[in-house]
Formats: C-alpha cells, sequence, structure tokens
C-alpha cells in the first residue's frame, strides 16, 4: 500500500513511457477508488419489487481491475540481434539489479550483441493467491538498438507494482516519472516471439515475446469490497463479512478457509470460494445480491419467504430468470429445489439459467442442460463450459468428453478441454506428455476434423484435433537452430539443428505426423517458442493438412444481451432470441476463458439495475453499456 512513508524510502526512477503502470485502485482508501455513479431510480425499483436490501447497496468493488506490475529485465541467447543499451534511468536500473543478484563484469556483458535491455510486465488479477503463475510479455524500448528477440531467455527479473509520483503525494513537483514501488513477482524463462498484433509487420512482431507461466506472485491479491462512505462503520463491515461467511457456510474457527474477512470499516477481504475460481465475475455478482439478515423479519416476520416466493415466480418469467437466478444463488442450498423447477421450462434461457446457478450450488442435475446449451447455444458456450468445470460431479466430466468427441466447431471443442483439463487435469480423454520440460502435447478427439492448436497464454501447450493432423511436403521451415525439410512425394521430413553459437550439427529424419515431428524435435532439445514458430510458418505455407489455431476460446456476451433475450418472443426449443448485434463482453467472459489483455469492469454499478434496465433504444442501449463500465 502507497503512504508517506513509502515515498520517503521511494527514490524518483522514470521509466519510459511504455512502462508508466499506474496501480488506479487502492483497495483500502475510498478517496482512490475511480467509481461510477449508482443508478439510484433502478435499485429502488428492485428494492420495491423484493422489498429486500443486498450487500450491494452498502459497498463496491474496490479493486476489480488487475494489478499491473512492471520491470527491467535482460534477454540473453540472442544471435547477434541485440545490442547495447541506451545510457539512461532503464540501464542503471538494470546494472544495479544485475549487481545486487551477484552478476560480475556487467558493463562488458551490457555491450554485448547477444543480450538486450527490455520492459518486463504483467499483471495480478484479484483473487489471486501467493506462488501462483503469471504469465509475462517483454518488449523492447523504442529506442532500442536491438533487432529481434528471437530464440532469447529472459533471465531473473523482478516485477514490481508501480505509480506517478504526483498521484501519491498532491504537493510533488518534481519529474513526470514513476515510482518504483514493492517487488511483487520474479519472471524467468525462454520467449516466444511472432504472435503480436495483428497488422504489425514481421519485424515488429520480433520485438516483443511471452513467456506463459513465466512469473510468480509473492503476495495474495483477494478482492475487497469497499463501503460506501454512508456506510462506513464498523457494525456494517462486520454484518457484510458475517453474512458472506454465513452464505458460503464457511466456518469461523477455520481462519484458513474464511471467505470473507474484515479489516476496519472500510473494507471487507474476500477470497474465492472454490467453486468460483473458474469465474471471479459471477462470484462478485453472487456476493453482491446476498440478502441482508434485516429482511428476514420484514412484513410480520414473512420477509425472507415472501422473497423467496416471488423469485420462484420470476424465475419461470423468461424476461427476469437471469435476475433470478441469480439472486436465489445468493441465497444458497435452501434454492436448489426452486431452480430444479426451472430446469423444467420450456424456454432455454429459463432452463439455462436454473442450470447455471445448480452448477455453482453443487447439484449434479444441471448437467444435462448445460451439455444442452453448449451445443445449441453458442452464445452461452462459455457460460456453461465454465460451471460444468466448476462441478466436481461425474455427469460433468462425462458431457464434457461426448461434447470433445463429437463437435466439429473449433471453440467449442477446445473450449471442452480446457474445461475438462480444469475440471480433471489427470483424465485420461486429455492426457499428455510434458516434452523437453518445455510444453505439453496432447492428441484428442481422434475422429473429429483435424486442427491443431496453440496456446498462447496460461500454459504452454499444442493440442492435436482429429485424426492425424501431418505436415505436407515440399516444405523447408526454419525456427532458430532447427530446420525442418521434406522434398515433393517424400514420406519423411529431415530435422537438422544447427547451433548458432558452437556444437556439433544434429540431423534426424522421421514421419510427417505433426505428433512425431514434435517429438522429435523436442528429443533434440526445441523448446517451445521453436516448435510453435515451425507450426506458425507451416500453416502460412499451407505445409499442414490441418488449420493451425491460436487461442479458440469461447467468449462471453453481455448480461444486457441475455436480458434482452429474455424478452424475446422465442423460446420452446428455438433460439433464445439473442440479438444478431450481440457482441462478446471480455469483463463478462469467465476467467477459464479470459483473453489475454488484462480487463476491468465496473465495481460500483448495482448488478441488478444494470440486469433489469430497459434500454429505450438499440442505440441508447450501446452507449449505457460502454458508459457502465460492464459491471458483468
Amino acid at each position: 500500500m502507497w503512504n508517506k512513508k513509502l515515498m520517503k524510502k521511494s527514490t524518483a526512477q522514470p521509466l519510459h513511457t511504455a512502462m508508466a503502470l499506474v496501480l488506479s485502485v487502492l483497495t483500502l482508501l475510498p478517496g482512490c477508488m475511480h467509481q461510477t455513479p449508482r443508478l439510484v431510480a433502478e435499485e429502488e425499483t428492485e428494492r420495491d419489487r423484493y422489498g429486500v436490501r443486498t450487500l450491494g447497496e452498502f459497498c463496491g468493488v474496490g479493486n476489480a481491475d488487475p494489478l499491473p506490475l512492471g520491470g527491467i529485465g535482460l534477454v540473453v541467447g540472442l544471435d547477434g540481434t541485440g545490442g547495447a543499451p541506451t545510457n539512461d534511468a532503464n540501464r542503471t536500473m538494470l546494472e544495479d539489479d544485475l549487481r545486487k543478484q551477484g552478476v560480475r563484469n556487467i558493463k562488458e556483458m551490457m555491450a554485448s550483441n547477444d543480450v538486450a535491455l527490455v520492459l518486463v510486465s504483467a499483471s495480478i488479477a484479484p483473487g489471486t493467491r501467493k506462488g501462483e503463475a503469471l504469465d509475462i510479455e517483454v518488449t523492447l524500448p523504442p529506442r532500442s538498438k536491438a533487432t529481434s528477440l528471437q530464440g532469447g531467455y529472459l533471465k531473473e527479473c523482478i516485477l514490481y507494482n508501480y505509480d506517478f509520483a504526483k498521484n501519491l503525494s498532491p504537493t510533488y513537483n518534481g519529474p513526470k516519472g514513476t515510482l518504483r514501488g514493492h517487488p511483487v513477482a520474479k519472471a524467468e524463462g525462454p520467449l516466444l516471439v511472432g504472435f503480436g498484433k495483428a497488422g504489425v509487420d514481421d519485424e515488429g512482431r520480433v520485438k516483443s515475446g511471452r513467456i506463459w507461466g513465466g512469473g510468480k506472485t509473492q503476495i495474495d491479491w483477494p478482492f475487497n469490497l469497499v463501503l460506501n462512505q454512508d456506510q462506513q462503520f464498523a457494525r456494517i463491515s462486520g454484518m457484510i463479512s458475517d453474512q458472506i461467511n454465513e452464505t458460503f457456510q464457511i466456518s469461523k474457527g477455520d481462519p484458513g478457509s474464511v471467505i470473507a474477512s474484515t479489516k476496519n470499516n472500510i473494507s471487507v477481504s474476500l477470497r474465492v470460494p472454490t467453486q468460483y475460481k473458474l469465474n471471479h465475475p459471477r462470484f462478485l455478482r453472487v456476493v453482491r445480491l446476498i440478502p441482508t439478515r434485516e429482511n428476514d423479519a420484514g412484513k410480520g416476520g414473512q420477509g425472507r419467504a415472501n422473497y423467496i416466493k416471488k423469485l420462484n415466480e420470476d424465475l419461470l418469467d423468461p424476461s427476469r430468470c437471469v435476475t433470478a437466478a441469480l439472486r436465489l444463488e445468493a441465497l444458497g442450498q435452501e434454492s436448489i429445489s426452486t431452480l430444479k423447477n426451472g430446469l423444467k421450462s420450456e424456454h432455454p434461457l429459463i432452463r439455462f439459467s436454473s442450470a447455471e446457478a445448480l452448477a455453482y450450488l453443487g447439484s449434479p442435475s444441471c448437467g444435462e442442460e448445460l451439455a444442452r446449451s453448449v451445443i445449441d447455444q453458442p452464445m452461452l458456450r462459455a457460460f456453461s463450459l465454465t460451471a460444468m468445470a466448476s462441478l466436481d460431479e461425474a455427469i460433468c466430466q462425462v458431457k464434457l468428453r461426448e461434447i470433445l468427441y463429437s463437435c466439429s466447431d473449433d471453440e467449442t471443442r477446445y473450449g471442452a478441454f480446457r474445461a475438462l483439463r480444469a475440471l480433471d487435469e489427470k483424465n485420461e480423454t486429455i492426457q499428455g506428455e510434458f516434452l523437453n520440460e518445455s510444453f505439453w502435447l496432447h492428441r484428442v478427439s481422434p475422429d473429429t476434423p483435424g486442427m491443431v492448436h496453440i496456446s498462447t497464454s496460461k500454459r504452454p501447450e499444442i493440442v492435436l484435433f482429429g485424426k492425424e493432423p501431418s505436415f505436407r511436403p515440399p516444405f523447408s521451415l526454419i525456427a532458430g537452430e532447427f530446420t525442418l525439410t521434406s522434398g515433393m512425394d517424400d514420406e519423411k521430413c529431415n530435422i537438422s539443428r544447427i547451433p548458432l553459437r558452437s556444437g556439433k550439427t544434429t540431423r534426424k529424419a522421421c514421419g510427417l505426423t505433426v505428433n512425431e515431428v514434435l517429438q522429435t524435435l523436442a528429443d533434440m532439445g526445441a523448446l517451445y517458442p521453436d516448435v510453435t514458430e515451425l507450426l506458425r510458418q507451416a500453416d502460412t505455407t499451407q505445409a499442414l493438412t490441418c488449420r493451425v489455431k491460436n487461442d479458440a476460446l469461447p467468449q462471453a456476451i453481455s448480461v444486457y444481451d441475455l436480458v434482452r433475450a429474455g424478452k424475446s418472443k422465442k423460446g420452446k426449443g428455438e433460439d433464445i432470441g439473442l440479438a444478431m448485434d450481440a457482441r462478446p463482453d471480455p469483463s463478462a467472459t469467465p476467467n477459464l476463458y479470459a483473453p489475454i489483455k488484462p480487463l476491468s469492469f465496473s465495481s460500483t454499478d448495482d448488478q441488478e439495475a444494470l440486469l433489469n434496465k430497459k434500454p429505450a433504444s438499440k442505440e441508447k442501449a450501446t452507449a449505457e453499456r460502454s458508459k457502465s463500465g460492464q459491471d458483468n
């Protein structure tokens, strides 16, 4: 946490603007939070309808955004494409770090064309616990003399949180640089280069790289509920904490299992329960919909009973089922029987909403309906697969396997693969091999169309779909030290490894299947960046019998579109009426399928106001979604 004491200990150390990472949300200081005006009218409408108050009326999410990190690192192992860094603050910082690590001959090493100073960045998502892996981004500074990071290895680098000095002290009049905060993570590993932004030429692509799981966080970064300014009392923060732990049935005698803990009268710290570890956005929605105890005694002691009765009715109304299912989920186990009734509805959105809530409440009765939604309702695919991956029941494993083995859609089958791996990484259906201690290779779904899937986030893995994806001669491919060639009508290919510096050239021949080629490459010392570059080239030159896909991840849509679907006239086995102009909403996408780029969503908009807001027009709805910060 930034404070005056830290300001005295810190010294202003300007980084290049590309590395100016701003810690935009300080969870325990309400004055530093970015807040969106609450939609009071809609909140009052919801309160009038149900006659209850929920925790969301007392607080907002204080740190829904990822915590950005940055550092200065050194990439080694470049084949003459590096270059001595300029004499600036970045170089001074790097030299100081290397000196502290006991590195000698720093000046001579920095002058080599085989090394390069790089900007290293990452982000810690809220809910992350100490020791978890982070994906690392590495880029060359704009004025760098280095021309490529291909084949490079990032030496151990410390990542820090940062902020602008002026943000920390209004009276600060120094340089417009940044202040280094605390050491938060470490990063190290081989770079994957070549998967840059679309439209960037090859020269630009080789100036940045990624390391999957190349960092480890050294801190916990829990969610925090921050009380509204007019509710900042110890009794309120205590009430919120007790209500959350009671809802999730957490024992007060076991500190390690407590979901909510109160430190003061300003905020409540939240750990993510196991069932929501793959879907943080939903966890936050449910927490804020937990009703307060004062509702139990309302209306002659029938407050809670009347509330549940109203939710029973609304669950069977397509225009309100999304809201009702979330509210029922926030009531806990007592809602299971009501939600099971929703599975009998003729309307697919009612069945889906009920099934999704049942999954997070631990009921296996949801399995059949969630599997049906994956196939029949593409825009619900991310939600359905994540819910199945969150419920450790046999029905979910069986249905995910069926989807994996029967579906030909790229996002659906890779989504099922990732869901099944998240549910049980030892499941024989998705078992793979860890090759050369660098990457995983999986062969699945042999009866579906061929596809080679490459992951560029979270885990270095290649998944081969179809009977036998193969290379198609003639071709000549080069990646780092490795060359892969085959002539017209050849039934084998030749793989050569020519060391860039010293050592003996090695050669091997193998078959043309992708599986055999990757196995041989790994035996010869190839790392994940090498094999992914060869596959990328093979795809570009059409030297494969199937397509190559990168990160074919199912994406969720805005909750607005779900509500609009419920208000449509379709149903009875038809498409649920999702608008054709519905677009993926990154902030709503479960973290199981979260895109690479760190995402944020609003921390204060009331969920029920957003869910039940009736747009006056298509254009207005679009504008309101953008303005509200995508709370869902």
